[in-house]
């Protein structure tokens, strides 16, 4: 099974200090884009965490692979700890999720600023801002389903493991869905750090812009 990893992302954070005496539009742009900053932490913290959880979670996998039918007891001791690490997973899922919709929630803070900008260049490019945090989270939420459906792949495989009735042929065939889906989650993750990426790209135009102002 190729190794299993939902990927480190590019931060958002852009820290740069307002030039102009009074609540400035990069004030307020850099308090938005700071508040959710802030609230992606719990996403930040999760992805910190599975990665570890995933490393060690492949090294049981591949040893267990390496155990033969005598070795029973070892085997299913192993698939123990492996579904006691996937449950972990399934819950820190859970938790950069929730950190994400809270991060969305704050965007709509965009629509103040939005309407109190008069030049129409600028309004625009915080309207293509906003709705490239919109695509980035919509990118997420691809991301963290298809990484559900790995899971739900991994037990099925698990309890194979376990199954003294499963035949190589079948074990074979379920680690190959499992890597198929694998490559699936490593595509919407490499969508996502591309939205990222766009995304930082933008937030540097939009102050170089109000620096000229």
């Amino acid at each position: 099974m190729k190794k299993i990893v939902i990927g480190t992302f590019l931060s958002t954070s852009i820290i740069l200090s307002a030039c102009s005496i009074g609540v400035t539009t990069e004030e307020k742009l850099s308090e938005t884009l700071a508040t959710i900053y802030e609230e992606e932490q719990g996403y930040r913290d999760a992805q910190q965490q599975l990665t570890v959880l995933e490393k060690k979670e492949q090294s049981t996998f591949n040893s267990s692979m390496e155990l033969t039918q005598e070795q029973q007891e070892e085997v299913s001791i192993k698939v123990e700890e492996l579904k006691s690490s996937l449950m972990e997973r399934l819950t820190l899922l859970n938790e950069e999720n929730e950190s994400i919709e809270s991060a969305l929630a704050s965007i709509s803070s965009f629509d103040s600023l939005i309407d109190e900008v008069k030049e129409e260049e600028i309004k625009t490019t915080l309207i293509d801002l906003k709705s490239l945090i919109e695509t980035r989270y919509q990118a997420h939420d691809v991301v963290s389903k298809e990484y559900q459906k790995l899971t739900d792949l991994q037990t099925v495989l698990y309890d194979m493991l376990v199954d003294e009735e499963t035949e190589q042929a079948q074990l074979q065939e379920q680690v190959l869905k499992v890597n198929e889906q694998n490559d699936i989650v490593q595509s919407s993750i490499n969508e996502f750090n591309e939205a990222t990426i766009e995304l930082n790209e933008l937030k540097v135009s939009i102050y170089d812009a109000l620096d000229e102002k």
